[in-house]
């Protein structure tokens, strides 16, 4: 009985957005406005919360970019892969930094697609540091 609650309760928070277990921190809202424009396929909101240099990692391509090359790559990248769903699944903070992980959804795609950010902490708020989109692991 519990294994199938826990199951149940890992879809919903992965069709949930914005859905945290009990007593997880209270995420920052640049997290959940990230989760949005990555969820929507918005690069230019996704962009919005990047830093002036942003390393992204899309399918093992891992470069450090501008935030205009970055734009491009995520635009792309949002193109060649629609979203259907997206949501975190797990978010820490520590020492300045938020991490997250969720599993992105795609039209024609079988299997789920691992995305992982990167926030740190500035004066004006938080920022993207790290952007991170890996296919499933094969066993």
């Amino acid at each position: 009985m519990l294994r199938r609650f826990s199951s149940i309760a890992a879809v919903l928070l992965v069709l949930l957005p914005g859905v945290r277990p009990a007593g997880a921190q209270p995420v920052p809202p640049a997290l959940e406005r990230l989760e949005a424009a990555v969820g929507a396929g918005d690069h230019e909101a996704v962009i919005v919360a990047a830093a002036d240099r942003v390393e992204l990692d899309v399918l093992g391509s891992r470069k450090l970019y501008s935030r205009a090359q970055a734009s491009y790559v995520l635009h792309d990248f949002f193109r060649r892969y629609p979203p259907e769903a997206f949501a975190f699944d797990h978010a820490t903070q520590a020492e300045g930094h938020w991490f997250a992980t969720g599993l992105y959804r795609y039209r024609q795609g079988e299997q789920p697609l691992r995305v992982s950010v990167r926030l740190r902490s500035h004066e004006d708020g938080w920022t993207l540091r790290e952007l991170r989109v890996e296919a499933p692991r094969t066993p």
